[in-house]
């Protein structure tokens, strides 16, 4: 009788923590018709089937990122020159793609559409676009043409992530200042020591992300083994 007891509280809990089979359908479902891809979007937030890639990317980097889509050989071929910023330091980068309905394809050197795709998924936000890679590392991403979403926005694509089975999303930097930014690629601009320092001061604030990552993925982990992780890295300088 107890052990049954127990098996009902669970299975309450977990009705509680895991998003509704209907509302799911709907979360997850390719869009219809695909938005105007043109313009710019704005990387707000990502979730993966691996919690470490977005966690360590947020914790060491923080970046900001956005992507500038341009039509160039109409009805469905497009660029997309995306832009990269971490602690002051720019970069960017250029890949073509073909839209076909509600998926994306990365365009090969051979100018062949290859096998890695994004799936265009629901969004209530009028807005967004949210998308799932499928390719080595699987994604789930939410663009907006505005820099910030609201609460609201957010706690939707957290719950599509939930649908999936994937972990909580990560929210990246809204620093989106690329005119007057110094470039990655000159040596002649990188600070090496003030890089290295601000990593360091990223990492001591926000370890425990890819912490609470390997909490996650390893649930027999004992709490004592967390926290003596936090006073490790409480104590240095």
């Amino acid at each position: 009788m107890k052990t049954w007891c127990v098996a009902v509280v669970l299975l309450s809990l977990s009705s509680v923590c895991q998003p509704a089979p209907l509302a799911c359908d709907k979360l997850l479902k390719p869009v219809d018709k695909s938005p105007d891809l043109s313009g710019r979007w704005y990387l707000i937030s990502m979730s993966s089937d691996n919690c470490m890639v977005p966690a360590v990317l947020n914790a060491f980097f923080w970046p900001s990122v956005a992507v500038d889509v341009t039509l160039t050989e109409p009805p469905n071929r497009y660029n997309s020159n995306f832009k990269f910023k971490m602690y002051g330091l720019c970069n960017e980068e250029t890949e073509a793609f073909l839209h076909e309905n509600n998926t994306l394809f990365d365009i090969k050197d051979n100018n062949v559409a290859s096998d890695s795709k994004d799936v265009l998924l629901y969004t209530g936000c009028p807005d967004c676009l949210v998308t799932k890679g499928e390719d080595f590392i699987n994604t789930f991403l939410l663009f907006s043409r505005r820099k910030t979403v609201t609460a609201a926005e957010l706690m939707e694509f957290e719950t599509q992530a939930k649908c999936l089975g994937w972990y909580k999303p990560q929210i990246f930097n809204t620093d989106h200042e690329y005119e007057n930014c110094k470039t990655l690629d000159d040596d002649s601009d990188v600070d090496s020591a003030d890089l290295s320092n601000r990593l360091y001061q990223r990492l001591r604030s926000s370890y425990t992300m890819p912490l609470s990552c390997i909490t996650e993925s390893i649930f027999s982990i004992p709490s004592s083994v967390s926290e003596w992780f936090q006073e490790q890295f409480s104590t240095l300088a």
